[in-house]
């Protein structure tokens, strides 16, 4: 099978002197959904923000779509998009206008345009809060308006960086399940960090566990298990922060 997302030997160091990745090397295959879990501060945001473009490696390579980051970030961000666990949107328009003006960036006009935004706004249960502002609606709401924005181009690569950190658990099962359906009806390549272990076990076919900015182990959640004879994946998760 094609790779759809290939890491080889990436390293980044911040100037306040910390080394958030520490030559990280993964492959991704298309229509893989991948997993890269690991406790805070290990990396996984750091390495998801090089991967999407918005941050430069200080060394190595990574390749999305066949495309260097290094070298032709523009082409790679036509075609992939990013959800952060941490929704940050303009906090004086409502859920459809954000969802407008992202769509508008991407190049949609007049009914091509309406049509995405009220399609997203449908398959996300966002109705009936289309014309509240961000700042009034919940956090799962605006998780669920997070995930929408990332579908508006139909992306090839999604990259979800912690896409349920801090919700509800009952929102939560619903952002995974939006994540399936998504997936299985378009077969697209997700790249997913997480740092829980129930999510990484329920989503991911492949999974890299990072520490201190390095992989310590890649693996199928049931190799991983077999491996450190664990009951489920957060004994292995604890095993492996150790």
């Amino acid at each position: 099978m094609e790779t759809a997302i290939e890491v080889r030997q990436v390293q980044k160091t911040f100037k306040n002197g910390v080394k958030a990745v520490q030559g990280i090397s993964l492959s991704v295959l298309t229509g893989q959904v991948y997993g890269v879990i690991g406790p805070n501060g290990a990396g996984k945001t750091t390495l998801m923000n090089m991967i999407s473009t918005l941050l430069v490696p200080d060394s190595g390579d990574i390749r999305v779509l066949g495309e260097s980051v290094l070298q032709n970030p523009k082409a790679i961000r036509r075609r992939i998009n990013l959800c952060s666990g941490h929704a940050n949107f303009a906090w004086s328009l409502t859920l459809a206008e954000n969802l407008h003006f992202y769509a508008m960036l991407y190049g949609l006009k007049g009914r091509d345009r309406r049509s995405r935004v009220h399609e997203l706004l449908s398959a996300f249960s966002l109705e009936e809060y289309a014309d509240r502002r961000f700042d009034e609606v919940s956090t799962g709401v605006k998780q669920r308006l997070a995930l929408a924005k990332a579908l508006i181009n139909n992306p090839e690569v999604l990259l979800l960086d912690e896409p349920t950190v801090g919700l509800d658990p009952d929102v939560s099962i619903k952002v995974r399940e939006h994540i399936k359906d998504y997936h299985k009806a378009t077969g697209c390549t997700l790249l997913i960090t997480t740092h829980y272990m129930q999510e990484a076990a329920d989503l991911c076919e492949q999974v890299a566990f990072i520490r201190d900015g390095r992989v310590a182990i890649q693996g199928s959640p049931a190799d991983l298990l077999k491996k450190f004879a664990a009951r489920d994946m957060e004994a292995v998760f604890l095993e492996l922060a150790k």
